[in-house]
């Protein structure tokens, strides 16, 4: 598995090609309108982004990592005009389109019936060659199963950095963040009916940044802002943000959160 450079994106390559991007929020756009911002529809720019990268990638299958639609509770006009076409498309280029669940997803069945592959809520575990990669959306806790895993990964967070430059001006850039944390504190908090014997070891959490650019999420070194996007597994403390390494988009490692706050 493998980040793809300069973009929100990763790679699988065994035993099936795989794409893997998260928080595509298709249809944001319309609850923007509703607060009086008219911003033109970005789905399909979204869209063709994704097939580049299929197309580039030669990846035979698409792993959405939840919230490929964006209103909550409910589905919105957009997403019950668009959300079927643009699979459609996107089953053109790849066998397979799998779509983790995230919360923004209640009820996206009844738009795309059996047009793809829907993966438990708690996350699915795939092996990469002899590496396993946990992956789920972030915003409840994984399967007891995900723990085999060498590497979780997760989205939800939309994480980014926020950045003072001069003139008392702010940037905001989207990241990646990579977390430690301890595999059997892990499946403590996952399972009542665990052995005596806990596995042993450290495990990886990666979280992805958001692949539509429109939206921000969490400021990462910002600490109290945006608490509610964290998810229960970095806000149980198993991961400590404060300790998580940071990367860019174009793999620029900007240090730990902790000594990014002073620059927030």
């Amino acid at each position: 598995m493998y980040k793809i450079p300069e973009m929100p994106a990763l790679l699988i390559e065994r035993p099936v090609r795989s794409l893997i991007v998260s928080d595509v929020h298709i249809g944001f756009e319309e609850e923007l309108h509703e607060v009086g911002f008219r911003v033109p529809s970005q789905s399909w720019r979204i869209l063709e982004s994704i097939e580049r990268l299929i197309e580039k990638t030669g990846s035979e299958r698409l792993i959405i990592l939840g919230d490929l639609k964006h209103k909550v509770p409910g589905t919105s006009k957009t997403e019950w005009r668009y959300l079927p076409s643009m699979v459609e498309d996107v089953r053109k280029l790849v066998k397979e389109v799998v779509l983790v669940p995230g919360n923004h997803d209640g009820g996206i069945s009844r738009i795309l019936g059996n047009s793809v592959t829907y993966a438990p809520s708690r996350g699915l575990l795939v092996e990469d060659g002899e590496s396993k990669v946990g992956l789920f959306h972030g915003h409840t806790w994984p399967s007891v199963s995900l723990c085999k895993a060498d590497v979780l990964v997760m989205g939800h967070m939309h994480p980014v950095v926020r950045l003072r430059a001069e003139l008392g001006l702010t940037v905001t850039r989207r990241v990646w963040l990579s977390l430690e944390g301890e595999r059997a504190s892990l499946v403590k908090k996952l399972s009542r009916r665990y052995s005596s014997r806990l596995p042993t070891g450290r495990v990886t959490l990666l979280v992805m940044p958001s692949f539509n650019d429109f939206l921000s999420g969490v400021a990462v070194n910002a600490a109290t802002e945006g608490k509610e996007l964290l998810g229960p597994v970095v806000r149980s403390g198993l991961f400590d943000l404060s300790k998580a390494e940071v990367y860019m988009l174009d793999g620029t490692h900007l240090g730990k959160v902790s000594d990014l706050r002073e620059l927030a």
